[in-house]
């Protein structure tokens, strides 16, 4: 969420108003803290896992949503959205949220075990960390050990671009790896990037004997965004990515999985605390029109049929807003088991 109390510091000739607004603001983000509680530290979430079987663990890296690290919004206590999925020793993760790099390590996996990646669109909150994944992976296979190793990456619009960028701003450390500390295989060789269009109609992303994974375009305002349907040997899962209520056909995607990952956003609790801040008409606007409240992750749960729901990618990510908190919030919409997501659960 917006901090308006930084504004005095970056421009001393503020005006009277901005500063009253800034004030006001203020008040209001430390009249939710206080009502929220304050952050927790962060811990390995412990639950008993209903999903994962004996081929197919997933484990949620990161469960607040959102572009706004602060205190109020979870930071301390979850990292960006983002999911690992571990079929038979082959780990996927959809989305690399901020602090999924570390993540992956606290989960108990070493990067260079990484060997896909899937975004569901470029908004930074889900791919701020696929760069630091990409090299990091890249980097721990130190010395030509796993020459043939490669990591694949796939998403729609835009990654593209962030790929170029991303490359080009690495290019002394690139280099330098390549070169002399005598890195095998070339970056270039190693990450394999996919870009596609986001499609109307599934279409198939990859597939092979222990993971399929199709996608389908969902409307997340301006964005080229996609969900993504995963099936393993033993697990059918669908995941939504940031998703708006109407303008996609993600619903009758996700019929007949047996556990929805869906994005939530508390819109009462957020459009208040934004309208105190002084936030701008558009974010608020964004926030009610390209997210989904309660209500409507619930419908979509139970139009799929899904017996599992997992509330992911929270927002607001406080901890004082506690799993019964979520549940209850979806339970009249939707009668199957809830699961409000923290980071580091196994599922």
């Amino acid at each position: 969420m917006p901090d308006p109390t930084q504004e005095g510091h970056v421009n001393h000739a503020i005006s009277r108003r901005t500063a009253l607004k800034s004030a006001a603001g203020a008040a209001a983000t430390a009249g939710l803290a206080k009502m929220l509680g304050g952050p927790a530290p962060a811990a390995a979430a412990e639950s008993t896992p209903v999903i994962s079987t004996e081929r197919t663990k997933i484990v949620i890296l990161g469960s607040q949503g959102g572009q706004n690290l602060t205190q109020v919004t979870g930071t301390a206590l979850r990292c960006g959205t983002s999911v690992l999925i571990d079929v038979d020793g082959f780990v996927t993760v959809l989305d690399c949220g901020c602090g999924s790099t570390h993540r992956i390590a606290e989960a108990g996996y070493d990067l260079n075990r990484v060997n896909k990646v899937l975004i569901t669109h470029c908004h930074a909150d889900h791919i701020i960390d696929l760069g630091s994944i990409a090299t990091l992976s890249w980097s721990s296979g130190r010395n030509g050990g796993e020459p043939d190793r490669r990591l694949k990456i796939y998403g729609p619009t835009g990654v593209d671009a962030y790929m170029r960028h991303f490359r080009k701003g690495l290019a002394m450390s690139i280099a330098d790896q390549e070169g002399p500390l005598g890195q095998v295989p070339t970056f270039d060789k190693y990450a394999r990037w996919h870009e596609f269009k986001p499609p109307r109609k599934a279409k198939k992303v990859y597939s092979d004997g222990h993971i399929d994974i199709r996608t389908i375009r969902v409307k997340h305002g301006s964005v080229p965004a996609v969900g993504y349907r995963i099936r393993t040997p033993d697990v059918d899962m669908v995941f939504s990515g940031d998703r708006g209520a109407v303008g996609d056909t993600f619903p009758q995607f996700a019929k007949g999985a047996e556990v929805l990952f869906h994005e939530i956003i508390d819109e009462d609790l957020v459009v208040r605390t934004l309208t105190a801040q002084g936030a701008a008409p558009t974010f608020i606007e964004h926030l009610i029109n390209d997210h989904c409240n309660p209500a409507t992750v619930g419908q979509v749960a139970t139009e799929a049929g899904v017996g599992t729901l997992v509330l992911n990618h929270l927002i607001p990510g406080n901890p004082a807003l506690t799993d019964d908190y979520w549940r209850a919030l979806v339970a009249p919409h939707y009668s199957g088991r809830i699961i409000v997501a923290k980071d580091l659960m196994v599922v």
